[in-house]
């Protein structure tokens, strides 16, 4: 049974490496994107840092961006964000991707939040499927890319990053 749990400093050597594995070694961003340094800096991401546990082994991660934190990328004022997920690709399509969000909702529902919002990269179908399937809804009007987020000043050629919102009702 996989645990969700606040991640502890003996995780985090753990929770670099399986996300560095799920982000880079997979094939969604390149080993010298500038985000693999926010991704890989586990202590500074330590905030709000949620380990997915199975027989004792750290297998997944993700960060949840409270309103207002300097995290939140997409939330509107009563939504939860959530930010990072990574599963060891080795346990991949296991459950505990589903694990990790169920939990970011149970969360949100617990503060009363109005829904919970992901942004993901176009190249994450295996993630879109489990989004939907778990009732979170795109949110085309909320994309976004480096450009207008105002990390970059061009827009050639530039990614778009996708939303999805899951209302909470």
């Amino acid at each position: 049974m996989v645990r969700i749990r606040p991640a502890v400093e003996t995780d985090y050597q753990a929770i670099r490496e399986l996300t560095y594995a799920a982000y880079v070694s997979s094939g969604h961003i390149g080993p010298t994107d500038p985000y693999v340094a926010a991704l890989t800096d586990i202590a500074g991401r330590a905030q709000h840092l949620y380990a997915a546990e199975l027989d004792g082994k750290v297998v997944g991660s993700l960060n949840i961006a409270p309103p207002g934190s300097e995290a939140a990328e997409v939330a509107y004022d009563n939504e939860l964000e959530f930010r990072m997920l990574a599963v060891e690709p080795g346990f991949q399509g296991h459950g505990i991707g589903r694990s990790l969000v169920q939990y970011v909702i149970d969360f949100a529902r617990a503060e009363h939040r109005t829904g919970v919002v992901i942004t993901t990269m176009p190249s994450m179908t295996t993630a879109q499927t489990m989004y939907h399937a778990m009732g979170f809804q795109r949110a085309p009007d909320r994309d976004w890319n480096l450009y207008t987020a105002g990390i970059v000043d061009h827009q050639e050629g530039l990614e778009t990053f996708l939303v999805y919102v899951h209302p909470l009702n």
